[in-house]
């Protein structure tokens, strides 16, 4: 046991990453409280004792040496509250931020590791859990030092008391930890249904559309009912193992108490002890109990915030298949020239790109096309840094895009994606993570084209627009993303697939802004869409993890078999599944 929580304590310090001297403080003012609390009993008895006596000027004293002590114990007990509001204020800041940290480097397979339920609960309710048991550990270790002092002033006066006093702490802690264990099974257990049902919970949500659209209801409620089925007996089963210690403690107190009371009767009519004596036994025996508790509560919590630390370092431990670190290149003038050269990269035992060679200028809109799993979407992967290649190179002006500080990388290579995230906030909101300069933001709107669409809303740039922008067109959302991403002052701007939600009428538009984004961008573009392929400067087609075909439209559409395929096709269906090409 006792190496149990040594080991964890090893943990927790090395993940809340306080500076070990606030601990120490922590520790120190603990004792003293607790030092303070212990002698309170001592000298009530002596107050007891001068006035059996008749001895009223030591009563007096006494009574002063009561409130001193009494004093000392609240401004401690005080000093300790402050200090453990400020680690765990710490340890909050420092956890919740490491882990956001982390989130921006972890590659695809990290949410199949840690499904978002979990992870929204470790985030949220697991951290403040972790930041809590620095007082936890503080009063676990210090009620040892509170308890042992407590026997040795029993065992001064009596050693039969101190072995009655012995007797009932190991039977109240072995009923209570054998309780306790059953009790963290379950919760584990609990807390295991209770990830499964926010995750499930969490993808019904994100695709409440598709649910409705076939009928699907019915098979997802049958899924959330079987977890409510096992959270339940999960549930109270835990809640039997409290029930039951909770019950068998207060039996072992009260069958204790009876014994020691007996006792005590036994010793005043022998004589062996006086009316000072029997008062301080009694209430060591009340603070007994109390300090049991004070070690207990603390020991289970810790238990508790052990699986809550495994949890965490689960998240901040965990290993991207792929080495994704940024270098120390801090080369800020980019002109956008784009290169791969020679790029093997496989997902799994699939090889995706197999030598793939491409040279992209600057100032050019660049079209990638293909069949469904022919790389389109790797390539603006690689080109996010999600992925390292197997070998070969990806370079921009000249230099491989992991020598790049993440500064210099992330300011100068942006995407807009198939289904851009709109923050529950208002549309300046939104753009102010990019820029905060209204006029900046106009600019931007303007240039995309919707500034004229945003002045016709009640609240214009402050209309605040629903979770996920659902107030608004697909189309709408999808020319402020394209904003957003303009305020970043990014030379390279990838697109994937951004046509597919639009709009007729914004889809119009398009070709349009491409030409007027050109000007000062280099831009690369998945797309099924033939209205943009023809607006391209360059055209690729890829086919068996190469360059299938290299080319203007009126070039590809005479001469390349692919590209002929590729244009006689309908636009696919709006919904569909998620791919990993």
């Amino acid at each position: 046991m006792i190496k149990e929580y040594y080991n964890f304590i090893k943990r927790y310090l090395s993940l809340i990453q306080i500076k070990k001297k606030y601990i120490y403080i922590t520790i120190i003012t603990a004792i003293l409280y607790k030092s303070f609390s212990l002698s309170l009993p001592f000298v009530g008895a002596m107050i007891i004792k001068y006035i059996s006596i008749g001895n009223f000027n030591m009563s007096y004293i006494s009574l002063v040496a009561f409130a001193i002590v009494y004093l000392l114990y609240n401004v401690t007990l005080m000093a300790n509250y402050k200090l453990y509001g400020f680690n765990m204020k710490n340890s909050y800041y420092s956890m919740q931020s490491r882990i956001l940290n982390k989130l921006l480097t972890v590659d695809d397979g990290f949410t199949r590791k840690i499904p978002k339920g979990r992870l929204m609960n470790s985030i949220n309710k697991e951290v403040i859990d972790i930041g809590d048991a620095v007082d936890q550990i503080s009063e676990f270790l210090t009620t040892i030092i509170q308890i042992v002092g407590l026997f040795a002033i029993v065992l001064s006066y009596n050693v039969y008391l101190a072995l009655i006093f012995l007797l009932y702490a190991v039977i109240y802690i072995k009923v209570s930890v054998s309780a306790d264990r059953n009790v963290i099974l379950f919760h584990q257990k609990v807390k295991h249904d209770d990830d499964n049902y926010s995750s499930l919970l969490s993808q019904m949500l994100s695709g409440l559309q598709e649910i409705k659209t076939f009928n699907m209801f019915s098979k997802m409620d049958t899924k959330l009912k079987r977890i409510q089925k096992s959270f339940s007996k999960n549930y109270l089963t835990k809640r039997h193992f409290i029930t039951l210690r909770d019950n068998d403690i207060r039996f072992i107190t009260y069958l204790c108490r009876i014994i020691l009371y007996f006792f005590l009767i036994f010793m005043m009519i022998e004589e062996k002890i006086t009316i000072d004596v029997l008062v301080l036994i009694i209430s060591y025996h009340e603070y007994l109990v109390d300090y049991l508790d004070d070690f207990l509560k603390p020991a289970f919590a810790i238990r508790e915030v052990d699986n809550a630390v495994t949890r965490i370092n689960d998240i901040l431990n965990y290993k991207s298949s792929e080495n994704l670190l940024y270098g120390d290149n801090p080369k800020d003038d980019i002109v956008g020239k784009v290169e791969f050269r020679d790029v093997v990269f496989s997902i799994g035992d699939r090889k995706i790109l197999n030598k793939f060679n491409l040279k992209v200028k600057q100032n050019t809109v660049t079209a990638i096309v293909g069949e469904s799993g022919s790389g389109k979407t790797s390539i603006i992967n690689l080109l996010l840094r999600l992925y390292k290649v197997d070998s070969g190179k990806i370079l921009i002006d000249d230099i491989d895009i992991y020598d790049y500080t993440k500064e210099v990388y992330s300011t100068n290579v942006s995407v807009v994606n198939q289904k851009p995230f709109i923050f529950n906030m208002s549309i300046k909101k939104n753009l102010d993570f990019l820029d905060k300069s209204i006029e900046h933001q106009i600019e931007a709107c303007k240039r995309v084209g919707i500034h004229d669409f945003i002045m016709s809303l009640p609240k214009n740039y402050h209309t605040v627009l629903r979770e996920n922008a659902n107030n608004i067109s697909g189309g709408q959302k999808q020319l402020i993303s394209i904003a957003r991403t303009l305020l970043s002052t990014s030379e390279i701007l990838l697109l994937d697939d951004i046509s597919t939600s639009l709009d007729p009428d914004t889809a119009k538009m398009i070709p349009k802004l491409l030409k007027e984004l050109k000007k000062d961008h280099t831009i690369i573009m998945v797309t099924k869409k033939p209205e943009l392929m023809k607006v391209a400067d360059r055209i690729i087609v890829l086919g068996k993890g190469k360059v299938a075909g290299d080319g203007k439209h009126s070039e590809l559409i005479k001469t390349n078999i692919t590209y002929q395929l590729l244009n006689a096709r309908k636009s696919p269906s709006r919904i569909g599944g998620f791919s990993n090409d």
